[in-house]
């Protein structure tokens, strides 16, 4: 296995790493659901801070899976014209296309460090349970540069294919 393949594979870790704690969210968030219905409906006592804590782990859920989603190239495209296009055509279509959502997700991981610095000084906190939320922000973070690197593997893997469709 050469060099570069296996650094592309180490990195792949990380999505899938990230995908398991996004089910155990998922898991965690149908449990804590299904415990506050049946305390509300039952007991008439239902558990204080479910919204908030659903809210902090839908981010997680979402944020987990988008670098394994694209890992798997599962994110829905709309791809009607390009099929009917050369593969060379597809490819620096898919170039483009990988460049431009690179630099807008190096936006967005810049911008929410910037966002949960920001939160971390000034101390911002959920309403009931007074969690901080800047930890969410940099998991936020996370998830987006996780993103960046899968889209620098298939960037890498697009350059591959485009130089040996120019070799003779």
């Amino acid at each position: 296995m050469m060099k570069g393949q296996k650094l592309s594979n180490r990195l792949g870790v990380c999505s899938r790493l990230l995908a398991y704690l996004g089910a155990l969210s998922l898991f965690v968030m149908m449990l804590l659901t299904a415990a506050d219905v049946v305390g509300r409906y039952l007991f008439n006592a239902p558990i204080l801070g479910v919204f908030e804590l659903t809210e902090y782990m839908v981010l997680i859920l979402i944020f987990s899976f988008l670098g394994y989603t694209q890992s798997k190239h599962a994110h829905i495209s709309v791809d009607i014209l390009v099929n009917r296009m050369s593969k060379r055509a597809q490819a620096y279509i898919d170039l483009f296309n990988h460049i431009l959502c690179l630099g807008l997700m190096v936006l967005i991981t810049w911008m929410g460090i910037k966002k949960a610095l920001e939160l971390m000084e000034v101390g911002g906190i959920s309403p009931n349970l007074a969690i901080p939320d800047y930890p969410f922000v940099f998991f936020l973070v996370l998830g987006c540069a996780v993103m960046c690197i899968e889209y620098v593997r298939d960037l890498i893997r697009l350059i591959g294919v485009l130089r040996e469709d120019v070799r003779p």
